[in-house]
């Protein structure tokens, strides 16, 4: 059994720890990447290493070093680890010497599509925040915070995108206004979103082939509170979580909702709980989820069941899924921390350390230390040379990949 991990970038959590319960199941364990120094190189888990150059860069020699990875070790499934490369590997699969586990093009872009995906989830019964594209008249009607964001992460048609657009919550018109003549003027397709405040739900879900639920892990932010705590501060991707029992209607309904789209192998979805206890889709991730450790934690059989899902194998039976397994990315917590202090900076991070002790985190393994020492190296050169932040106007919160749209009050 052969699987290759495509993750063409240098940090990867949830590649790395996807990579390491397969080979944990008895796969054999490839990776497509551009930095061979990155986590998933460091790996023990990683038997070949490919070089291939990321697809928003070299969209051609992205698609054909993939094809000669695959053809050199006769891997069975491929699972990406972006949306980049995702559609990338869709959009050319004919040129692939292997059947991708997703349904046709058409279909993976209607899935990604927010503005679609909102539309279908409507129709399925699920709660969706007000969504609509950027028009004169939509920007005219702007009245305080909302949120700005693309219809698609990527369009394999115009190199020098990003590979993931940032969200951002704005605090006025002028905002708006600015962000979305920014996104437009990059490529992007800007669409306005109402901002949804509460705790954020992620719902890991596998579909067979045939359509039917296979198994759903379902994670819920600590503390669950309006503003959950989240790196960046206040519209970032969360640093703590919890499992929780499944919604089962919530899971009836996303599974209709998949089976419409025509969708089956893995999904990672994002919801916002809102005051009146309705979870509202906001993002929908058709690749391995940068939190999938915690998954892994909770049902230690999802990547061997995903892969032999893509592969085209039996799936065989599936274990019970654990809740109250924790998860922390510790050092977007710590970051956090700092910036923010709840109760003071000190408590904060003395509280950050506690929190780590009996959690889950995607990149520290006894048994496979290396891609923690890259990480550590890594951000001790960002702490002696920091980024310089880019100026963000007046009101404005920047999210980071796979964020939610919830808002500081």
């Amino acid at each position: 059994m052969r699987v290759l991990i495509v993750a063409t970038g240098w940090n990867n959590r949830g590649a790395l720890a996807t990579s390491r319960a397969l080979a944990k199941a008895g796969w054999e364990v490839g990776c497509a990447t551009w930095d061979l120094k990155g986590l998933l190189g460091a790996s023990r888990s990683i038997s070949s290493v490919h070089r291939v150059p990321p697809p928003t860069a070299d969209l051609e020699g992205f698609v054909k070093a993939t094809g000669r990875a695959i053809s050199a070790k006769s891997y069975e499934a491929v699972m990406p680890s972006s949306d980049a490369e995702t559609f990338a590997l869709s959009a050319l699969r004919d040129r692939l010497p292997i059947e991708l586990p997703y349904p046709s093009h058409d279909a993976v872009l209607r899935a990604f599509d927010k503005l679609e995906l909102i539309r279908a989830a409507a129709d399925a019964g699920i709660g969706t925040p007000w969504t609509t594209p950027a028009t004169d008249a939509a920007l005219s009607a702007v009245h305080g915070p909302v949120v700005v964001k693309v219809r698609l992460h990527w369009n394999p048609d115009t190199l020098g995108m990003p590979g993931r657009w940032r969200t951002y919550v704005c605090a006025d018109r002028q905002q708006v206004r600015r962000r979305v003549a920014e996104m437009r003027a990059a490529g992007g397709d800007p669409l306005l979103q109402e901002v949804v405040r509460g705790p954020l739900l992620h719902c890991h879900v596998l579909l067979d082939r045939g359509g039917q639920l296979v198994v759903a892990v379902q994670q819920r932010s600590e503390p669950p509170t309006e503003t959950p705590l989240t790196w960046p501060v206040g519209a970032g991707v969360r640093v703590r979580s919890v499992t929780v029992p499944l919604d089962q209607e919530l899971a009836e309904r996303v599974t209709v909702l998949l089976r419409r789209l025509g969708w089956f192998g893995f999904v990672g979805l994002m919801f916002i709980l809102g005051v009146d206890g309705v979870p509202r889709l906001v993002d929908f991730n058709g690749r391995i989820p940068m939190s999938f450790q915690q998954s892994i934690a909770a049902c230690p059989a999802l990547p061997d069941l995903w892969a032999r899902v893509a592969a085209g194998r039996p799936v065989g039976p599936v274990p019970a899924v654990r809740t109250g397994v924790r998860y922390q990315w510790l050092w977007g917590d710590l970051r956090r921390a700092v910036k923010e202090g709840r109760g003071g900076r000190a408590a904060d991070v003395l509280g950050c350390l506690a929190y780590a002790r009996g959690a889950t985190h995607g990149i520290w393994s006894a048994q496979d230390p290396w891609p923690a020492v890259r990480s550590w190296q890594r951000q001790a050169r960002q702490l002696v040379r920091p980024r310089r932040p880019r100026p963000q106007p007046s009101g404005t919160v920047e999210t980071e990949a796979g964020s939610p749209t919830a808002a500081p009050r």
